[in-house]
C-alpha cells in the first residue's frame, strides 16, 4: 500500500499513509475530504476539542471501526479509499456517492492491482496495455460502459457509490446508496424553496473553504460560479477573495467582464482576469499536455492550464468553480409534465400559453416538454417504460460501434434516467477526471454544487422550480436575491464559447484537415467517414452546438491519444 500525500486541509498536515490507529487492526490509504466532519465526531461520540487535531482519514478509521462497512452511507464529501483489515484478512475498496474521486483495479491471475488512475494499473505488470474497443465505442457515443470498463482492456473503474470487499472467496461489490425517487421536496412559496436551496448551497461553499491555504474561485460571468463567489466573499469577508477569470477583447461575444466586474465591485474580489482571445481549440495541439489515462475531453483545455497556472503562482492550493452547476437543473424539461401530475392544471396552462410565447411551438417539441408527458403516462402502465428506454445508435457511429454499446445508462436506477448528467458515470467522470490535470499545478478543485446534500434537494425538486417563463435555475435565482448583483440574477442567457470553438476551426484547418482525410485514421473503426467529412468544418453556433459538433473533436483527441499512447508502450518495452 502507498499513497502520494497532497495536503490541503489543515488537520492532515504532515500525516503519514498507508494510517493505522493504535488499537486497530486496519490499515487505510484515502484520497479525499469529508464534509460532513461536525455530524460524524458527535455519532462517533468524539469530543470536538480532540476532533480539531483528527484528519479525515483518522476519522474514516474511527467509523469503520464502530460501524463497519456500513460508515460509508454515512459519509458526506468526495473520497475514494482502501482499508485492509488484518483481522479478517479482507480488503475493502469505496467510491463517494457522487464519484468525484476514483479507484481502478484488474485482476492478474491471484493479483489485484488498484490505484487511482487507469493507466497504472494497466501498466503495473510492466506488459503493454490493449485498447478495449468497447469503452472506446462508448467514449465516442458519449456514453459510459454500465459495468466500468475502461478504455484498457481488463481494468476496471469502481462504480460511484461502491464498495467492493475482496477476501478469499473473490471481489464482492454492492451499492451503498442510491437516491430515493419518491422523497419529494414541496413548500408553499417559492421563497421556501429558495431559502432552502440557499442553506444547503452556504454550507456547501463552507465545507470546502477548509483548507491550509488561501482558497480561490474559478470564477465565470454566469449564475453558477459568480454564487458561489458571492456566498465565499461573505464568508472570509475580513479578506478579499481570489477568483479568476478568462476574458476576450476580439470576441466580445465570448466575454463576461460586465459580470465578472459587478461582483468584483460588489464584495471587493481581488479580480484576476485573464485575456484568451488566442486560446482557441486544437491550438498547438501537439504541446497540450498528454493525459495518458483519457483522450483529451476539453476543447478548452488552453483556458484550463492557463487558469490553474495562474492559480499557482497565486500561491493558491484550493480552487472552488461553479463547474457542473447546469447539471443540477438538467431536470427543468419536467417543468409542464410536473404541473399537469401535481394537478396544477390552470397554472400549467397559463405557463405553457407563456412559453409558447416566448420560445415558439418549434423549440418546445425540440426541447421534449410534451414528450415527457406522454413518457409519464407510459410509465404508469405495465412495460410502459421499457417502451421510452430503448435507444437509437447514434447516427456517427459506425455499426461495428453500435454493436458495442450497452442499452442503459451507467449507474443510474430507471426513476432517474432524465438526472443522469447529474448522478451518472459521465458527470462523475468529468469531475474525477480533471484531477490529473490541476495536479499538475498543485491544485485542488472543490465543486460546490457536486455536494450530495445540495444533489439530493434538487433530485426531489419540482421541474418548475428549475425553469419558469424562460429562465432556467429558477430556485437558485430566488435564493440569491440581494447576495448576487441584480444583472447576474435576472440575465436570460449564458455566454456560449462557440465562437472561440470556431475559431480554433478555422485557424487550425489545414491539420484538421489533414487529421480527418487520413485513410487509415483510428477513429475510422468507430466513426463513419462519410458522416464526419461533410461535418468537421461546419460553423458551430450557440444554437447548433451539442453532441455532433464535438464528435469531430473527440475524432482528432482519439487520434492523438493512440499515437502517444503507442509511442510511450515502445519507449518503455
Amino acid at each position: 500500500m502507498a499513497h502520494w500525500h497532497f495536503w490541503t486541509t489543515p488537520e492532515e498536515v504532515d500525516e503519514r499513509q498507508p494510517l493505522q490507529l493504535a488499537g486497530m487492526p486496519f490499515r487505510l490509504v484515502f484520497d479525499g475530504r469529508l464534509d460532513n466532519r461536525s455530524e460524524l465526531l458527535s455519532r462517533l461520540h468524539i469530543d470536538p476539542a480532540q476532533g480539531i487535531s483528527i484528519s479525515d482519514a483518522a476519522l474514516v478509521l474511527h467509523a469503520f471501526g464502530c460501524w463497519g462497512e456500513l460508515c460509508f452511507e454515512h459519509f458526506i464529501g468526495e473520497f475514494a479509499l482502501v482499508i485492509f483489515d488484518e483481522q479478517s484478512n479482507r480488503l475493502i475498496c469505496a467510491r463517494d456517492a457522487l464519484g468525484d474521486r476514483t479507484l481502478f483495479y484488474a485482476s492478474r491471475g491471484p493479483r489485484l492491482i488498484i490505484a487511482s488512475e487507469p493507466w497504472a494499473v494497466a501498466g503495473a505488470d510492466g506488459s503493454e496495455p490493449q485498447i478495449n474497443d468497447r469503452a472506446v465505442a462508448h467514449y465516442f457515443a458519449l456514453k459510459a460502459t454500465e459495468d466500468g470498463q475502461t478504455l484498457f482492456t481488463g481494468v476496471y473503474e469502481l462504480l460511484p457509490a461502491h464498495v467492493m470487499v475482496v477476501d478469499s472467496s473473490g471481489e464482492h461489490k454492492r451499492r451503498y446508496w442510491r437516491p430515493d425517487p419518491s422523497k419529494k421536496v414541496r413548500y408553499k412559496t417559492k421563497e421556501e424553496y429558495g431559502e432552502h436551496f440557499r442553506s444547503l448551497l452556504e454550507e456547501s461553499v463552507r465545507c470546502r473553504l477548509r483548507a491550509r491555504t488561501p482558497v480561490g474561485v474559478l470564477m465565470s460571468g454566469g449564475l453558477d460560479s459568480t454564487s458561489v463567489a458571492c456566498l465565499a466573499a461573505r464568508m472570509i469577508a475580513a479578506e478579499p477573495l481570489t477568483t479568476i477569470s478568462y476574458v476576450f477583447d476580439e470576441l466580445a461575444e465570448c466575454d463576461e467582464r460586465v459580470y465578472i466586474n459587478a461582483v468584483r465591485d460588489q464584495y471587493g474580489l481581488r479580480s484576476i482576469q485573464i485575456p484568451c482571445d488566442d486560446a482557441w481549440p486544437y491550438k498547438d495541439w501537439q504541446a497540450w499536455p498528454h493525459n495518458p489515462n483519457y483522450p483529451e475531453g476539453n476543447p478548452y483545455r488552453p483556458l484550463k492550464e492557463r487558469a490553474y497556472d495562474r492559480a499557482h503562482t497565486e500561491g493558491l492550493r484550493v480552487l472552488l468553480t461553479g463547474g457542473f452547476g447546469d447539471h443540477l437543473y438538467s431536470g427543468a424539461d419536467d417543468w409542464l409534465a410536473d404541473l399537469i401530475s401535481e394537478r396544477k392544471l390552470r397554472e400549467a396552462v397559463r405557463e405553457a400559453a407563456i412559453h409558447l410565447r416566448y420560445a415558439g411551438l418549434r423549440y418546445t417539441i425540440e426541447q421534449g416538454s410534451l414528450q415527457r408527458i406522454a413518457r409519464r403516462f407510459l410509465n404508469t402502465i405495465p412495460g410502459g417504460r421499457s417502451l421510452h428506454r430503448r435507444q437509437i445508435a447514434s447516427a456517427w457511429l459506425t455499426p461495428a460501434a453500435a454493436g458495442c454499446l450497452s442499452m442503459g445508462i451507467a449507474g443510474v436506477d430507471a426513476a432517474f434516467e432524465s438526472r443522469a448528467n447529474l448522478i451518472g458515470v459521465l458527470a462523475a467522470r468529468g469531475s474525477s477526471g480533471e484531477i490529473y490535470h490541476s495536479n499538475r499545478h498543485t491544485l485542488e478543485l472543490r465543486h460546490p454544487y457536486r455536494d450530495r446534500r445540495l444533489v439530493e434537494y434538487a433530485l426531489g425538486l419540482p421541474a418548475y422550480l428549475l425553469y419558469y417563463r424562460g429562465l432556467y435555475k429558477r430556485v437558485l435565482r430566488v435564493s440569491m436575491r440581494d447576495i448576487l448583483p441584480e444583472s447576474i440574477r435576472t440575465r436570460p442567457r449564458p455566454t456560449s464559447l462557440v465562437s472561440l470553438f470556431s475559431r480554433g476551426i478555422e485557424r487550425e484547418k489545414a491539420f484538421l484537415q489533414s487529421c480527418y482525410q487520413t485513410p487509415d485514421a483510428v477513429w475510422r473503426i468507430f466513426v463513419r467517414p462519410d458522416w464526419l467529412l461533410k461535418r468537421w468544418d461546419v460553423h458551430v453556433t450557440p444554437e447548433t452546438d451539442g453532441p455532433q459538433a464535438l464528435v469531430p473533436w473527440l475524432c482528432a483527441s482519439y487520434a492523438l491519444w493512440y499515437r502517444s499512447h503507442r509511442v510511450l508502450n515502445q519507449l518503455a518495452l
